[in-house]
């Protein structure tokens, strides 16, 4: 099983803990927020690999390409370099993952398994929020809360195998929004949709070893 550590750096600290759409906007504080979060996540997710010179190089190196590439985001906001970016991104990340897998497979504190988790856990929950900012889904400025939280829980019982929690899960913030906004909104089916459908995927990949 390949450890996806650099993408999940990526994802963690540029879609998790600023917003990544604002970023392609020219928002400062974004900007910084992200290169600094760029670093904490890089170091969190990988401290005990830079007491060894192939491990300190490989983060370090990570961690300053991110680092310009989100200078390099706020270049224009449109869709076309959006895609482009974010291809980059990952591009980059696997590149790494492939040099640098089988050591960090043997000496990270976290297991393979436990790394490859939480990517789906952040692709399924933060990295479909900014799709939906990005689609006109939801506000720009919105952080999708209720979203995240849902699409969270949706991942983690299903990964689990546990259908009577899904369900739960599935009526209890139905009703919360029914009860909070009153309104029908779609996102009410594409949040859950969108949760349920990376969740049933990484399942399958994971259990297939694709990941």
């Amino acid at each position: 099983m390949v450890p996806n550590l650099f993408l999940l750096i990526y994802t963690t600290s540029e879609y998790g803990f600023s917003n990544n759409s604002l970023i392609y906007r020219q928002n400062k504080s974004e900007i910084r927020k992200a290169i600094l979060w760029v670093v904490l996540i890089g170091l969190a997710l990988s401290f005990n690999l830079l007491i060894f010179p192939i491990g300190m190089t490989a983060i370090l190196t990570y961690v300053v390409l991110t680092a310009i590439l989100v200078f390099a985001k706020k270049r224009s906001d449109k869709i076309s370099w959006y895609f482009e970016m974010e291809f980059l991104n990952l591009l980059i990340a696997l590149i790494f993952t492939f040099i640098f897998g089988n050591f960090v497979a043997n000496h990270n504190y976290i297991e393979p398994p436990f790394l490859n988790y939480l990517l789906g856990l952040v692709i399924a929950s933060v990295v479909i929020a900014d799709i939906f900012r990005r689609s006109n889904l939801i506000d720009v400025n919105s952080n999708d809360a209720d979203g995240n939280f849902e699409r969270i829980l949706i991942f983690i019982f299903i990964m689990a195998l546990q259908w009577w929690y899904l369900a739960i899960t599935l009526m209890g913030m139905f009703i919360y929004r029914l009860i909070r906004y009153k309104k029908f909104d779609k996102m009410w089916l594409v949040s859950p949709a969108a949760g349920a459908g990376i969740a049933f995927l990484w399942l399958l990949f994971m259990n297939l070893g694709w990941i």
